[in-house]
């Protein structure tokens, strides 16, 4: 089985390398960080334009200067002073550090706003912004995902109250059940949620919160509101990877080993022939695609859960041992939307700046959540990964103008999308946390690193890191940025009115010596 793209782990336990270098799933993203060239802001655009354009005038200024005062029998020594002073009277030499002390006094306004720049022309930058590409989890959520629904035995139970707290009651038929007295399969499913986990539940300050990530914190809540709370020693694992959209553990037990796997559910159901119902096992029913897509039109993050035994003497996962499981069941779970965040769309509409969403969930899922935060009308198409990855960049070029919503997407897929806007013209802002997203990250006009949740690799692509990893943040640092531009005209146009003055007056007093009598 491919680890991070580097080795295949054998029954014997040993490692083999079947990628180095560039080939490697690191490599690739090296690769392609290497490819992406350093975007200029509009700002560092506009002023070198403008420095070009005043150096030249300032020139042609100063010969035509000179040579009138030359036709004016001025010597030669004198009119090169004059027309030396005009030129340097003219160049707006403060402009820089003016330039420099309102943008700096923009970044100090942003903190406020949790909006930490890293880049100082990234102030400016960020008010001529068209399209913010945004992640859907944390950032346009609350990042609090807590399981609602589970659906094993061809019954759907619903879990009461929400948060990190372990208590709640299993309702089905709007009975409370006890988790004992029902069929094998509700308590192996939420087993398998706790196995197949990487994150932990802990109390601080009389408050519960997870360490982890908050998807795998949520089927930990689940199971911990059941009674299921013991984890069996692990022997082996496949991590998730946003490719596989799956995760496996081999977990010992007390005369067999077991192999869980969690994952999105089309893929699970792919290595599913079976499903356990009332404890036994049958023929995998057509049905449970159907209520996985119910589920995630409920705006639910729906996670699906197999598992199957293998002998004492398996301790390492082989990529022939993720085929004919049993399938359990689906939990799924709501990250509800942050309250703000929806007015902040509203207003970065009114701005001109259309918002994208850019997820790895579920196509209904991040349909009715775009629905949800106003993103995206009912009628609007969601692309997903699976067509993104068969769309050349032309195709691509013609639906990013349209195309508000796509679902389970990749890493590259982002990258692609912030590239094909940028040739229609627009300054795209972007979000992103993770090590895979550090490419999207420096292409864009303005990459935005998440300041909880993100890496130090997309931190470090990033031009701003937003610390409280809220779209609504990024919206007020935008209309910031749109007021600082508006000083910077301003100071500009003061600028030349103050030196153009200066420059006037020698210019002044070399046409109008004619026109004095002593002279």
């Amino acid at each position: 089985m491919v680890f991070s793209g580097t080795f295949i782990t054998q029954g014997s336990g040993r490692g083999v390398v079947v990628a180095t270098g560039e080939s490697t799933e690191m490599g690739k993203i090296a690769e392609i960080m290497k490819g992406t060239r350093e975007i200029e802001t509009p700002l560092t655009k506009k002023i070198e334009k403008f420095t070009e354009i005043l150096v030249v005038s300032i020139i042609i200024i100063a010969i035509v200067n000179f040579a009138f005062s030359m036709w004016f029998g001025f010597g030669f020594i004198y009119s090169f002073m004059a027309s030396a002073s005009l030129a340097v009277a003219v160049i707006p030499e403060g402009l820089p550090a003016v330039l420099t002390i309102t943008l700096a006094l923009g970044v100090k306004k942003m903190a406020q706003h949790k909006a930490l720049i890293r880049k100082l022309p990234s102030v400016e930058a960020l008010g001529r912004a068209t399209v913010i590409c945004s992640d859907k989890t944390g950032t346009l959520t609350k990042n609090e995902m807590t399981v609602l629904n589970i659906f094993c035995g061809n019954k759907t139970y619903h879990i009461s109250k929400t948060g990190y707290e372990p208590e709640g009651d299993y309702i089905l038929k709007d009975k409370v059940v006890k988790i004992s007295e029902e069929g094998e399969e509700l308590s192996e499913t939420l087993k398998a949620g706790l196995m197949c986990n990487n994150a932990s539940l802990v109390k601080e300050d009389g408050h519960y919160k997870i360490i982890g990530d908050p998807t795998e914190g949520a089927l930990i809540v689940s199971a911990y509101k059941a009674g299921v709370t013991e984890k069996s020693t692990r022997m082996d694992e496949i991590p998730f990877q946003s490719e596989n959209q799956y995760m496996a553990t081999l977990n010992k037990g007390d005369n067999e080993n077991w192999l869980y796997v969690k994952g999105s559910p089309e893929k699970i159901l792919k290595m599913c022939k079976t499903q356990m119902v009332e404890g036994e096992l049958q023929e995998l029913s057509a049905a449970v695609s159907t209520v996985a897509d119910e589920m995630a039109g409920e705006a639910l993050r729906v996670l699906g859960f197999a598992y199957k035994p293998f002998p004492s003497d398996v301790t390492k996962i082989r990529s022939e041992y993720l085929e004919d499981l049993t399938f359990l069941g689906l939990q799924g779970m709501m990250d509800p939307p942050r309250e703000e965040v929806k007015n902040a769309i509203e207003r970065s509409r009114g701005a001109g700046i259309r918002t994208v969403m850019i997820t790895g969930d579920h196509t209904l899922t991040a349909q009715a959540i775009s629905q949800k935060l106003g993103i995206a009308s009912q009628e609007e198409e969601v692309v997903n990964g699976k067509r993104l990855s068969k769309m050349s960049d032309e195709d691509l070029y013609d639906n990013v103008e349209h195309v508000s919503v796509y679902a389970r997407v990749a890493p590259e897929h982002k990258y692609r999308i912030t590239t094909q806007l940028q040739k229609r013209g627009e300054i795209v802002a972007v979000t992103g946390d993770g090590v895979n997203d550090a490419p999207a990250l420096k292409a864009a006009d303005i990459g935005i690193a998440m300041g909880i949740t993100g890496t130090d690799v997309s931190k470090e692509a990033s031009d701003m890191v937003l610390a409280d990893d809220n779209f609504a943040s990024i919206v007020k640092a935008i209309e910031e940025g749109r007021h600082i531009f508006e000083n910077i005209r301003k100071v500009i146009l003061y600028a030349l009115a103050a030196n153009g003055g200066q420059g006037l007056i020698i210019v002044g007093s070399v046409l109008l010596t004619p026109f004095i009598p002593s002279f």
